[in-house]
Parts: C-alpha cells; structure tokens; sequence
C-alpha cells in the first residue's frame, strides 16, 4: 500500500487530531495552577521571615528581628527556640517571650535550670513570691535607681500597655528601675513591656539600650536563648476567684465547709422528742379499701395474689376460731378446720393450699368455698359495709 493510499484511509487516526482536544481542555487548568504557584512564590517572598510576635527572626512590626539584631551586633548570640527542654540544655540566659503560655511550675523548673531567667510582661500568678503587681501607674521616664544598664539608658519611652511589678520588703539583691516596670530578683529579671521589644517601637528614645542592658546583663553575657511558645507550652488557666485571697484560702475555705455542714448535720439529725399523733384528713372505709384492692388486683390479672390474700384471711379467722396460733402449720390449720367443719381433711387442705385459680370463675368459686368452710367451722360472720 502506497502512502497516498494510507492517508486517504478514512480509518486512519492522526496523532496531532487526537492530542489537540485535550489540550484544549487541559491547558486552562495548567494554567490556573501555575498562576497558584507563583501567586504563592511570590507571597512567601513578600511575607520573609515568620510573621509571630517578638520572634527573633521576624521582621514584622510585631516581630523582634531588629533587637535580635542589635543584640548580634553587640557581640550576643541569640538562639530561638521552642522547646523548655531545648532552653535547659541551652543554660544560660532565657528569654521567655510569653510567660502566659506557660504555667508557674514549668517556668519555677526552668529557671532552677539556667543561669537567669528574663519574663516579657507576665502574670504575677506566674511569679514567685517575692514579686507582685505594682498596679496600672505609669512608668516614669527617669530611670530612679542606680542599676548601671537603666543609667546608661536613660530615660525610656515606654509603651501604653507597660506593666508594673513590686518587690516585697527584705527582699536580698532586688533592682526596682522604671517604678517597677524593670525587676530583677536573684537570677530573675522581669519587663513589663512586651512591645518595648517590637521592630516598630525599637527605635523610641532609650528602648533599645535598655532591652540590650536587660537581656545581656550589662553586655556581660555573650549568649540568649530566645524561647518561643511551641508545643509544651500548655497555656495559663483563666484566673478565678481564688487568685484574689491569700495562698491556702481555698483549703481552709474546704475545711470550714466540712466542719459546718458536719455541725449542722449534727444540729438537725437530733431528735425532736414523741410522735404526734393527728386525726386522718380524709376517713376510708374498709370496705373502699378492700373494692379498690380488688380492683387493681382484677386490672392487674393477678388472680393467683388476689387468692393467696383470700386463704390468708380464711386462715386467720380459722386459726382464731380454732384457738391456734398465727404461726400455726398449715397441717393443723387443716386438722382444725376438718374438725371444727366436720369435712374431709383432704377437701379441706385443697381449699386452703390448693393451687391458685387459672380464671376469674375458678377465682369466684373459690372464695364461694372459702366462705363455706369458715360458716361450718362456726367463724362468726364479718360485718358487711353500708351499701350503696
């Protein structure tokens, strides 16, 4: 076959022919994901370094890249991390960007385990107590102690939102600068700012020497360990009404509940002297009382319970008839009754221990016989109730 004839093949399929629709129907999708992927090429280039506050390698306005910075500059090496374990290993100076995510025991453990411990802003039921919070005042400008770093920096612009820390009276080698917006307390240093450490507020008049002063001790340490909150960081429980009241207010709170309602148990189970007797509101016959028995006894379908009640009460009158006892055998209340009727014991003994009855006839027919025996035996016959 010539190639002429080939092409001129209606069964023939071209290669090109079957590629081309679906190209067509594949290239708008090809295209919209590759505008996905530089659409996120160029955002992560935009966005840098990670966006979470006072992180040291955040160059946002919230981040704290460019103390990090300053702090490298000075010839202090900062180390980020996420883990309590990783700063422990680390020693040293820690830096805990935000305490709040952490609870007192696991910041009382990493500070036995380091050489200082620097606390950004925190709670004071995270503090030990030695320190407490000195109130909403302001810091003032002036540093107002002889700490060498809070001369050298002078007077600070501090933000809005800083934070004031009081010292306990007695306490040994304790520095109070800024009216208690900078505290330090043994290996301990506290700062009552966290947007003092801010990329946008870094450069306000004296933020920056006072951060390095803080944070390097004077220029003295040449390494921070820069930790950030991570997956060990469980988190502060809200406050409750319990952080208002000394330490040991809740337990003696639990003692004195138990000793009071113990008292008053006691007050109230004590005995409040005779019964009192009082007349019945309502007065209910005994021939109601005896209706309504039969009643539910009959919706109920509970012949073999309505039997059992008949024979007890035959027995009782038989055995009072008969001088017996109630705890009487069944054998001589049926020796008794044969006697005292003068029928047969067998006849007897199947009216009083027979089987219960299987329908409401074998039911009549046997309180008819019940009947028959206590009139034979000579029981004296019950009153009946008024009618109606």
């Amino acid at each position: 076959m010539s190639a002429s004839q080939a092409t001129a093949d209606p069964r023939a399929v071209q290669t090109g022919a079957a590629v081309a629709p679906a190209w067509r129907r594949a290239r708008f999708w090809l295209a919209l994901g590759g505008l996905l992927i530089v659409a996120a090429i160029v955002i992560s280039l935009i966005k840098g370094s990670p966006a979470d506050p006072l992180d040291p390698t955040s160059a946002s306005k919230s981040g704290g890249k460019a103390l990090a910075t300053l702090l490298r500059d000075h010839g202090v090496t900062v180390h980020r991390v996420t883990s309590i374990a990783d700063a422990q290993r680390a020693g040293g100076t820690v830096l805990v960007a935000f305490p709040v995510d952490y609870t007192k025991f696991q910041l009382d453990q990493l500070r036995t385990g380091v050489a200082r411990q620097i606390l950004i802003s925190p709670d004071p039921r995270l503090l030990p107590d030695s320190l407490g919070l000195g109130g909403n005042n302001f810091p003032p400008a002036a540093p107002d102690c002889d700490w060498p770093g809070a001369l050298a920096a002078g007077a600070v612009d501090f933000p809005s939102d800083t934070n004031t820390y009081q010292v306990s009276r007695g306490t040994a080698a304790a520095i109070d600068c800024y009216r208690g917006a900078v505290v330090q307390v043994d290996t301990l240093a506290v700062l009552g700012s966290a947007d003092l450490l801010r990329n946008d507020h870094i450069a306000a008049p004296g933020a920056a020497a006072l951060a390095i002063n803080l944070i390097s001790d004077n220029l003295t340490v040449r390494q921070v360990t820069w930790l950030m909150p991570g997956a060990n960081a469980p988190g502060q429980p809200p406050a409750s009404i319990w952080d208002l009241f000394p330490t040991g207010a809740r337990r003696a709170a639990y003692w004195l509940l138990i000793v009071v309602g113990g008292l008053l148990m006691v007050w109230r189970g004590r005995r409040f002297g005779p019964v009192v007797s009082e007349p019945l509101p309502v007065v209910v016959r005994a021939a109601e009382v005896v209706e309504g028995h039969g009643r539910l006894y009959r919706r109920a379908g509970a012949r073999d319970r309505a039997a059992t009640a008949l024979r007890a009460g035959a027995t009782a009158r038989l055995a009072a008839r008969a001088g017996l006892t109630r705890n009487a055998s069944s054998q001589d209340l049926v020796t008794a009754g044969a006697t005292l009727s003068g029928r047969n014991p067998t006849d007897v003994a199947a009216v009083l221990d027979g089987p219960p009855p299987t329908d409401d006839s074998q039911l009549i027919a046997l309180a008819r016989r019940l009947d028959e025996l206590e009139r034979a035996a000579g029981v004296p016959p019950r009153t009946k109730g008024p009618t109606a």
